[in-house]
Order: C-alpha cells, then structure tokens, then sequence
C-alpha cells in the first residue's frame, strides 16, 4: 500500500469532550497530539504495523468513506460549543475530507470509525474516558 495519510482532527469547545490531533501514515507511524481534556498531553508518536495501516484503510473503505458528504455540521455556526471533528484521508490518488460536529446529523459510523482507529493506533491510552 502506498501513500496513505490519515488525520484526525477532534476540536472540543466544553470540559469534557478531548480536543487532539491524530496523524497515520503509510509506514506506521502514529503521531498524536493532546490538546484539552485529555489523560496524557502533548506530542506522542506510536508505531503500528503496515498490516495494522491496511486494516484501517479497509475500515475507512467499509463505510464508503470516499462517497461521504464533505460536511454535516449543525446550523448553530462556527461559534457553537459543540465538538467539531475533521477527518481527512488519503490513499493513492484519492483524497477526502470530512468534517462534523455533535449535532450536525453526520452518520454514525463516523464517531464509530474514530473510535475504532482509536483502539487501533492505541492512542485511547492518551485520552480521557468519556
């Protein structure tokens, strides 16, 4: 598999929802950086397997991704409390960006791919338990 750049994005605006960066690329390598509400602050880079890689492309695939709209967020504005989350990828040639918040009717599968990309690069280890 080559190039392939996944980010993660999570902009909290309360006290309690972990405001973080998460990057993934082709080799493996996770870098995750804690913002706010989070267990462990700052940079922290993580190593996982190219097979791992691949295993969350495919979850990326599974939910057709790349065939998503590129926003669901809520009317209330840019000003609103609520979590913004922005998720960008790319593999090979193919590019997408997705951004939502809480209330912007995004599917679900959204918040559940984040949380499983989570469990897989193990950055869970670095934010705080909701």
């Amino acid at each position: 598999m080559d190039n392939v750049e996944i980010a993660i994005e999570k902009e909290s605006h309360d006290n309690i929802d972990p405001s973080y960066s998460l990057k993934i690329t082709t080799n493996g390598t996770v870098e995750f950086k804690g913002t706010a509400n989070v267990k462990n602050g700052g940079k922290h880079t993580l190593k996982i397997s190219q097979d791992l890689v691949a295993e969350i492309v495919d979850k990326f695939n599974m939910i057709y991704f790349f065939s998503l709209k590129d926003k669901y967020l809520s009317p209330a504005g840019p000003e609103s409390q609520e979590t913004k989350t922005v998720i960008s990828v790319r593999v090979g040639d193919k590019f997408k960006k997705i951004e939502y918040s809480n209330k912007g009717k995004a599917p679900h599968s959204l918040d559940s791919l984040v949380s499983q990309v989570g469990k897989i690069t193990k950055i869970d280890q670095f934010i705080q338990s909701q």
